[in-house]
């Protein structure tokens, strides 16, 4: 089948769990059936449905199993598939470091994802098939840890004109862009996140758009990454080649379930 026209660029979707919870309560009455098959384990896959429950703390499980079933869905809508065939869709993982596929990079076939979690809140974005794609999402704090600057910043971004005046609203701002770059690349904290340097883009893209400059991993180097809104007290960003266009949808469009 082919996918539907608004599929052009990048969608990206950034919540709360318990919205999606509720949203996937509202859509899940009917679609497969059976007392334990509703909410979210609707839209899961058996072994994901297992995986939650190692979570001792029910907002970790939730949190989990939201930004899943999120993926799963982002991946349904982008192959116009109904949204009652989001829990069947093959979901592979191959690590870039050692290329084993038991971890790494989640990835569905025919369609680019990425997903992110963050105390109570999760993330999802989708781009056509074979685009380097990372999205990141993480709660504000209110102090970074002690040595964050010497961890996630480069050189330049701790002695820079902005390094010194950064609050750590925009500390974590960084490192959410720098996050979602390694995910795009697919390489995670394997590299360094000190080793990435963001600079603005220039003119002609999204404001506040950055450009990854990382000499030694030519998958990082050129990305661009764009902040994009989240609740508040948090913050999100998306990675990717130029020429794509990240635009937010909604629960409502992303549980509509196609007849």
């Amino acid at each position: 089948m082919t996918a539907p026209a608004r599929a052009a660029g990048i969608e990206f979707v950034a919540v709360p769990s318990a919205a999606v919870l509720e949203a996937a309560a509202r859509a899940s009455p009917g679609l497969r059936g059976g007392p334990l098959e509703s909410g979210l384990d609707v839209f899961l896959s058996a072994q994901e449905r297992h995986a939650s429950l190692r979570f001792k703390r029910a907002a970790d499980r939730l949190d989990y199993s939201a930004s899943h079933a999120l993926f799963r869905l982002m991946a349904a809508r982008r192959l116009g598939l109904p949204t009652a065939d989001a829990a069947g869709l093959d979901v592979r993982r191959r690590c870039a470091g050692c290329g084993a596929a038991s971890h790494g990079k989640p990835s569905i076939e025919g369609v680019a994802l990425s997903m992110s979690r963050s105390h109570g809140t999760v993330m999802a974005a989708a781009a056509p098939a074979g685009t380097s794609l990372g999205a990141d999402i993480e709660r504000v704090p209110a102090q970074v840890f002690a040595g964050f600057d010497d961890f996630a910043l480069a050189p330049e971004e701790r002695t820079g004109p902005d390094g010194p005046g950064l609050t750590d609203a925009g500390r974590i701002r960084l490192w959410v862009a720098k996050e979602a770059a390694l995910k795009a690349a697919g390489v995670g904290l394997a590299v360094d996140p000190s080793s990435v340097r963001l600079v603005p883009a220039g003119t002609g893209g999204r404001a506040g758009t950055l450009l990854a400059e990382c000499a030694g991993n030519p998958t990082v180097h050129g990305l661009l990454v764009t902040p994009v809104p989240a609740p508040h007290g948090y913050a999100a960003a998306i990675a990717a080649p130029g020429g794509l266009t990240a635009q937010a949808v909604s629960l409502a469009e992303i549980f509509a379930t196609k007849r």
